[in-house]
């Protein structure tokens, strides 16, 4: 077969991959100018549409409280909800992907609330095997908070008190708040105290609680004598009386 035969269908070829090529740019420029919230399951949570993420976590014995509030613009909270249960799945499997496990942490009945009057989203779950308790000493991990935040508590400067340590910066170029809740203690939890005062390292924190003493025991002292005593008491006197008056 000659080379002209061959050009033809050479030129089909040619125009039929530079048509499909043509149709895919098409849709993936559509799919991201409509909605880049939706455009891919894992790039599902927007960063440019973020304005403040307020983040609180509270320790209660062993187990830690976390709570994560984040305020969208008006574009990509309309697509949350149109969105909600792909969104709420999205939030949840993308904290539990970035969690740091440094020893054995994990989440607990993790859940996503809508505001919708604040145009807000609230991711809430409780994170077990961060505290470890001996005697009455507690020592925490919370690299599974900083690590994904790229947070120190030292070298990020956060605010130490008696009750916790707080932050106030940016992540990422949003504006981002943090409170670490702490059981309170007498004196502040400083860099590198050692136990058993509270203090802090660049990712770990520890604190002591009184181990309660066992209550003492206490015996009640005997009931004064009644009534009945004080008269068979006096019944004997008398007795003795009258025998004597005989003699």
């Amino acid at each position: 077969m000659s080379e002209k035969a061959h050009t033809p269908k050479l030129k089909s070829a040619i125009a039929i991959a530079l048509t499909a090529i043509c149709v895919l740019a098409v849709l993936i420029g559509i799919g991201v100018s409509v909605s880049p919230l939706w455009a891919a399951q894992s790039e599902i949570i927007p960063e440019q549409g973020l304005l403040e993420h307020n983040i609180t976590v509270e320790v209660d014995g062993t187990i830690i409280h976390y709570q994560k509030q984040s305020f969208w613009k008006e574009s990509e909270f309309s697509a949350i909800m149109e969105n909600k249960e792909e969104f709420k799945n999205a939030v949840i499997q993308d904290f539990d992907e970035k969690m740091h496990h440094e020893w054995e942490e994990y989440a607990v009945g993790a859940d996503v609330k809508i505001d919708e009057a604040k145009k807000a989203t609230v991711l809430k779950c409780d994170i077990h095997g961060a505290i470890r308790e001996r005697d009455g000493e507690y020592y925490a991990t919370f690299k599974w908070l900083l690590v994904p935040l790229r947070l120190d508590f030292i070298d990020d400067n956060f605010e130490e008190s008696k009750e916790g340590l707080s932050w106030d910066g940016e992540v990422d170029g949003i504006p981002t708040n943090i409170i670490i809740k702490l059981p309170p203690q007498e004196y502040v939890y400083a860099a590198w105290e050692r136990l058993p005062s509270p203090g802090h390292c660049h990712g770990h924190v520890w604190w002591t609680m009184p181990v309660p003493l066992p209550s003492p025991v206490i015996t009640p002292a005997p009931a004064p004598p009644g009534f009945e005593a004080v008269f068979a008491i006096a019944g004997l006197l008398a007795v003795v009386y009258l025998l004597r008056k005989r003699e």
